[in-house]
């Protein structure tokens, strides 16, 4: 589900490394497992990782943690991860906060959704995290 190791970029330098020490990250999954294992693995790398089960529970962390990325589940109670989207792009001091969907949905239908709402990539599970950072890499954050 995860790939182990030490990731690195071009130049042997660790993948967290080229998005700044200790960039904050919102981790919105309600899958137990997934979110302590992805989370784990972010802060591994020098993440610094706030975890919320919904989307509700993420919106209400917002105002505190300032995070410089969201990693968003697209299907989970509450509020799912589309209507997150929404709500953080209709919100004028989050309008421009980067946003990776996460999915085990793998339809075209499911990535037009996120990326029409609001996402700037989407990810399908499971997930690889150094192909992860790696790809957050390519996009600049």
């Amino acid at each position: 589900m995860f790939g182990g190791g030490d990731a690195t970029l071009e130049g042997g330098r660790p993948v967290g490394a080229t998005f700044g020490e200790n960039m904050r990250v919102l981790l919105v999954e309600d899958a137990p497992f997934l979110r302590y294992a992805f989370g784990r693995l972010l802060r591994m790398h020098g993440f610094e990782v706030r975890e919320a089960t919904d989307g509700q529970e993420a919106l209400d962390m917002l105002g505190e943690f300032h995070p410089q990325l969201v990693l968003t589940d697209l299907m989970m109670p509450v509020m799912d991860g589309i209507e997150l989207i929404r709500r953080i792009r209709a919100n004028p001091r989050t309008a421009d906060l980067p946003i990776v969907a996460i999915t085990a949905d793998a339809t075209e239908q499911a990535e037009r959704q996120a990326r029409a709402a609001g996402a700037i990539d989407v990810i399908t599970k499971p997930i690889d995290l150094p192909a992860l950072l790696e790809r957050l890499g390519k996009l600049g954050l």
